[in-house]
């Protein structure tokens, strides 16, 4: 009797640290816009489409709009050189290189490594209340110029 008190004690607490921690739903204080461009045979691109876009549409909701451009399809070319166009100090290095976000007004990023969405979600929030962006994403961030 007491090895099936303890065996299901165990299976509940098994179960209990299988759950997935639910991600906090946030509104931003203004609409923002995201804009993804991205190239199809782009694997870092492929995480960012099935862990972050997820991940930002469940904490911001409507108050972030995610648009998705391919840089591969002619019509995003002057989306995208808009965007580039924008931006301060952009290297060209990186034109046309994926995964690329711009958090429009804010700031831009190249590149993307599985988890960076929490600390964009965060530069995201800061970026909107006008305070210091953090340093985790900084290495290949562009600002967008002063209007």
């Amino acid at each position: 009797m007491m090895k099936k008190k303890i065996l299901l004690l165990l299976s509940v607490l098994l179960l209990w640290g299988c759950q997935s921690t639910p991600i906090p739903t946030k509104t931003l204080k203004q609409k923002t816009t995201l804009s993804f461009f991205y190239v199809e045979t782009c694997s870092q691109c492929k995480a960012f489409k099935k862990e972050a876009i997820p991940y930002l549409e469940k904490m911001y909701g409507d108050s972030l709009v995610i648009q998705l451009y391919d840089l591969d399809d002619e019509k995003t070319e002057p989306i995208y050189d808009k965007v580039i166009d924008s931006l301060q100090d952009f290297d060209q290095e990186f034109y046309k290189k994926g995964p690329f976000y711009a958090v429009e007004g804010y700031f831009a990023t190249v590149g993307y490594t599985s988890g960076d969405e929490e600390e964009l979600a965060k530069d995201i929030e800061k970026a909107v209340n006008h305070e210091e962006l953090g340093y985790e994403l900084e290495a290949y961030r562009f600002l967008y110029k002063e209007s």
